[in-house]
């Protein structure tokens, strides 16, 4: 089972993690907003390699490693009809600029990592309507959802 590991921090703290880690393939991406943390994930098919932290299950697709790079981080808390009309979407799918990951902890929880050259690119997708994205449903207060931009550098990876 491959997951995909999360753990969040200021710049200094991610960076010494990953100076300790060296062994690791670790990548560190850096927010575009100031409200967000420096964010670090490990891709492994065991343990995580943080003492905190959130684990995912990563259900399709691969993570693409490209410089200069925005990466979108969608948590959506899907209830079991939504999840049947979602997850299909993606299920099969082994696109580099999208990965699909469930929750270890939670079975309705669900983070879609995608990457974009640009933030206007990522834009258009999403007005397109091939997803929740330009939906009611992330407008609607009674579902859990959270949508971050990360910037990949020269030295992420």
């Amino acid at each position: 089972m491959k997951t995909l590991h999360l753990t969040f921090g200021t710049n200094a703290v991610i960076s010494q993690l990953r100076k300790k880690n060296k062994n690791l393939k670790l990548i560190q991406l850096y927010p575009v907003s100031k409200d967000e943390s420096d964010i670090l994930l490990a891709l492994s098919a065991g343990e995580t390699p943080f003492h905190g932290g959130i684990s995912f299950k990563i259900l399709s697709g691969t993570f693409l490693k490209k410089a200069n790079y925005y990466f979108v981080f969608s948590y959506l808390t899907l209830n079991s009809d939504e999840q049947k009309i979602f997850v299909p979407l993606f299920e099969h799918s082994n696109n580099s600029n999208f990965i699909l990951a469930r929750s270890l902890n939670h079975n309705f929880n669900y983070l879609l990592l995608s990457a974009w050259p640009s933030q206007n690119a990522f834009l258009a997708w999403s007005n397109a309507g091939p997803l929740l994205f330009n939906q009611k449903y992330l407008k609607d207060s009674k579902y859990q959802a959270h949508t971050a931009v990360y910037q990949s550098k020269t030295n992420s990876f």
